[in-house]
């Protein structure tokens, strides 16, 4: 499949990690990218790496949480490297642990980075894209996180089910169009997010960062899936218009707990209030309209 040999795409969280596993799959597929990332020295390191391997690319520092500037970014990029047809989402912060525990200031930075980035880059490119009447699409990154109710980590937890939404959502809302969709939700990933988030979490707050909990929060990830390999992954899923893309199946019976908690509270409400007429529309074919 040729697409997209040619086009233009963006990815944030390009310096490193899945982010930077995705761009290279993209320039090996003949796409030109926009390397996204707040890491500037990371983020020059991949992008001689890519250049040096015959890519196409453009690095963009840019902290993706300060969503008023993100149509400046997305002229930046257009403007060195054409019309963007791919928006990847990739970037995210691991932040917190309990409610209790969290300080709202770190809360809002993992919901700042990891959903409302989401939020206001789609909503840059999207009229871009439908102007264009060309094939495109979003790819949005959530996580095993938000898909189960996981324990100490309310920010990260709650920004990745909120994820999941938005992108939902946003497939029902573009369909009919040019626009495709995706949602990676990938488990374990040999990645350096908990050390990354550690440091900047810790230059957040004022303090410096505990690297034994950092090495500690990191040896199960470390032994995951190559994020190369995720990034390969990624673009044959976007290339046949897949949605949902996992990395891991031993997921699955944790998900299916999760799904017949809530059938089986649907099955076992004795029905008191009477049919809903939202629920009856859209049985009937009436379009997704909302309770």
């Amino acid at each position: 499949m040729d697409w997209p040999a040619g086009e233009a795409a963006l990815v944030t969280g390009a310096a490193s990690g899945i982010g930077l596993g995705i761009a290279r799959a993209l320039v090996a597929a003949g796409a030109k990218v926009a390397l996204v990332d707040v890491d500037e020295t990371r983020l020059a390191g991949a992008e001689k790496a890519l250049r040096d391997a015959g890519g196409t690319v453009a690095a963009l520092p840019f902290d993706i949480s300060a969503t008023d500037r993100w149509e400046s970014v997305a002229d930046r990029a257009e403007d060195a490297l054409g019309p963007i047809s791919v928006l990847c989402n990739v970037a995210g912060v691991h932040g917190g642990s309990t409610v209790e525990q969290t300080p709202l200031q770190v809360w809002r930075w993992v919901h700042g980075v990891n959903i409302d980035a989401q939020f206001a880059s789609a909503a840059a490119f999207l009229p871009r894209f439908k102007s264009r009447g060309r094939r495109s699409h979003i790819l949005n990154t959530a996580s095993v996180a938000g898909l189960l109710p996981m324990a100490g980590v309310a920010a990260y937890a709650s920004s990745k089910f909120a994820g999941v939404g938005l992108s939902m959502g946003l497939r029902e809302e573009l369909r009919g169009t040019n626009v495709g969709v995706s949602l990676l939700v990938p488990g374990a990933v040999a990645t350096p997010i908990n050390f990354n988030a550690g440091a900047a979490e810790a230059k957040l707050l004022g303090r410096a960062m505990d690297t034994a909990v950092a090495e500690e929060n990191s040896a199960l990830l470390l032994r995951g899936a190559d994020p190369d390999r995720v990034g390969e992954q990624v673009v044959e899923a976007v290339q046949q218009r897949e949605f949902l893309i996992v990395t891991h199946r031993e997921w699955a019976p944790f998900l299916a707990r999760v799904h017949r908690e809530i059938e089986r509270a649907h099955a076992e409400f004795d029905g008191r209030h009477g049919p809903d007429p939202v629920a009856v529309a859209m049985a009937d074919g009436e379009g997704a309209v909302s309770p």
